[in-house]
């Protein structure tokens, strides 16, 4: 490994944020006449959350029970749940991790031959999470040849597709679901639940509350499986990003509690 190589890797991690950022910190802690303690841990702490076994480590128990093959199990239906969209792009107007939540929700309704609810609106009232999804579908069936019927009811067991478009999060989700089932008839369904694997112990949590059987049917895995080295110790954004996204699940799960959910 040359020299060059070394030196722009290092440059990269600490000269761009967040490293940056930690630096700065860690030198004001030395030379700052006031806050010394303040600036000290916040180097410590963003560097702790921008490092990439940090990351990991927090994001193992919501991802771990959930990284498994899924079986085929009695269902009524399968329900996705959206996860953002981009207005005014050329294409593919669903959110990356929305993609996968649908791309495999697609393929478990399709081989079980169930019904699937695209459950979610967002905060776009111009252009909703919905629209998104309605939009990609219409792409798929017309650059991939798929047939994808349209909406013939949840009470049938047939791969067709269902949207509920107002809610705004997840608890929202799970009620405004539930609603639509019992539309349908049916007060007990029994459901594949499609979303992220970092979100999935939050959504079991709120669709059981509203009465529903959950199997879960987890994707979008942010945890790495590839080999650490010495690399993976200097902080990165996209290591701070994946602890966000913990940090902010573990919050939504103790909100949960106080709610007594």
């Amino acid at each position: 490994m040359s020299s060059i190589y070394i030196l722009s890797k290092l440059f990269a991690y600490l000269v761009l944020p967040p490293g940056i950022f930690i630096v700065l910190f860690f030198v004001a802690s030395f030379y700052a006449k006031r806050f010394r303690l303040f600036f000290l841990a916040n180097a410590i702490i963003f560097y702790l959350l921008s490092n990439s076994y940090v990351a990991d480590w927090l994001l193992a128990p919501l991802e771990a029970p959930f990284n498994k093959s899924l079986e085929k199990q009695p269902a009524d239906a399968v329900v996705v749940l959206s996860g953002g969209s981009h207005k005014g792009v050329a294409n593919l107007p669903l959110g990356d991790e929305a993609y996968k939540r649908v791309s495999w929700g697609l393929m478990v309704a399709k081989s079980n031959n169930l019904p699937l609810l695209f459950s979610g609106a967002g905060i776009n009232q111009d252009y909703s999470e919905s629209d998104a999804f309605l939009d990609s579908v219409k792409e798929i069936k017309t650059y991939l040849a798929l047939d994808i019927p349209s909406a013939r009811g949840l009470q049938k067991k047939e791969f067709s597709l269902y949207v509920e478009n107002k809610s705004i999060d997840t608890y929202e989700n799970a009620k405004l679901s539930k609603q639509a089932f019992e539309n349908a008839g049916l007060n007990e369904p029994t459901i594949y639940l499609v979303t992220s694997a970092y979100h999935m112990r939050r959504s079991i949590r709120l669709y059981e509350h509203f009465g529903f059987k959950v199997i879960p049917t987890a994707t979008g895995f942010k945890i790495s499986s590839k080999a650490k080295d010495a690399w993976d110790y200097l902080p990165n954004a996209y290591a701070l990003c994946e602890s966000y996204v913990a940090l902010r699940e573990y919050a939504g799960l103790l909100s949960l509690k106080f709610r007594g959910i």
